[in-house]
């Protein structure tokens, strides 16, 4: 049961989430917007409180684990949801993105409040697995595409490297390349990440050394692989081949999740 300063730390975390979204909102009708560091502060400071009550809550009851409780559950996933919002919005800025995100992370904080703070019921936990196994297959299909078109990146990567031109279809530029798979990518991570956490769920299925088992250690191998992918626009030492060469081997990691899925 969460405490009364608990339940009181987790509704500051909504109004500060609510005045940023407030303030994101005002800019359809204001001729000059406010500025944006107002409603990253009010994330950043509504993501302190958030993980402030999940690590007060996680202290109390002895357990860390994210998705043992429907008080954490939702604490999580809006706290997840905000961080990849910030991360967006430093790396790839789009405009009205706040507007819909900060909503629904009020929403996740609400529901953290004002439901049963028990475990999931059995219905709960249904659909937590497929939410997990739904996010988990599309994930894989939008790293499916991403490998491929990471595959036609270094096919073309080759020929432009030779004196000569090379047998086989037109695949494209290597910009529109590179910017396909990081398309792909971006969305198969969120989905991953998600995916993964709510797998976390059942972590009892995957026995007493859960940590070891191979589908959670080659998630984990993948969701690397794929961050690096992912923060190749900044880092030049992991653009152009190499972060082709990366979502395949990606794809592959997940594939042997898939593997170990079927096998156990």
């Amino acid at each position: 049961m969460p405490t009364t300063g608990q339940l009181a730390l987790l509704i500051v975390a909504i109004v500060i989430f609510g005045v940023g979204g407030f303030i994101a909102f005002a800019r359809l009708w204001t001729q000059r917007p406010p500025r944006r560091p107002t409603v990253k502060s009010c994330l950043w400071l509504g993501l302190g409180a958030g993980l402030a009550v999940l690590a007060w809550h996680s202290l109390l009851r002895g357990s860390w684990l994210p998705l043992d409780a429907n008080f954490d559950t939702f604490i999580w996933l809006g706290v997840l949801l905000g961080m990849f919002l910030l991360y967006i919005q430093r790396h790839k800025p789009l405009g009205g993105l706040d507007w819909f995100v900060i909503p629904i992370i009020i929403l996740m904080f609400l529901a953290a409040a004002l439901t049963e703070p028990a475990a999931p019921r059995d219905y709960v936990r249904k659909a937590w697995l497929w939410a997990h196994r739904i996010t988990m297959f599309i994930g894989a299909m939008a790293f499916l595409l991403a490998a491929a078109v990471g595959a036609m990146y270094l096919i073309n990567n080759r020929r432009l490297r030779h004196k000569h031109v090379l047998p086989g279809p037109d695949l494209g530029s290597l910009e529109r390349l590179e910017k396909l798979t990081l398309a792909y990518v971006s969305l198969g991570f969120a989905l991953l990440t998600i995916g993964m956490i709510l797998g976390l769920a059942h972590y009892k299925q995957l026995g007493s050394n859960w940590f070891a088992n191979p589908k959670f250690v080659l998630g984990i191998a993948a969701w690397v692989v794929y961050a690096l992918v992912l923060h190749s626009p900044i880092n030049p030492a992991f653009r152009g081949r190499r972060a082709a060469l990366l979502s395949i081997i990606g794809f592959l990691l997940i594939f042997g999740v898939f593997v170990f899925v079927v096998v156990q």
